[in-house]
């Protein structure tokens, strides 16, 4: 999968979940966390604390 706005190729699993998190559950396109990160008007640093925290709550299937 590619960013559907800057184009960065090969989108890493926690790419795709937190995009899915976030935004739409059932997406098919996705943006990369600098792009989502500027989407969401925040730091990059939030949104990898924010994967960080799904993960190691190991509550969301979206972060296996």
């Amino acid at each position: 999968m590619n960013c559907k706005k800057c184009g960065k190729e090969n989108l890493s699993g926690d790419e795709l979940a937190i995009y899915r998190k976030l935004v739409n559950r059932g997406a098919t396109e996705f943006l990369c966390i600098d792009c989502l990160a500027e989407f969401f008007k925040c730091d990059k640093s939030e949104i990898e604390a924010r994967i960080k925290y799904y993960r190691d709550s190991g509550e969301c299937t979206l972060f296996v």
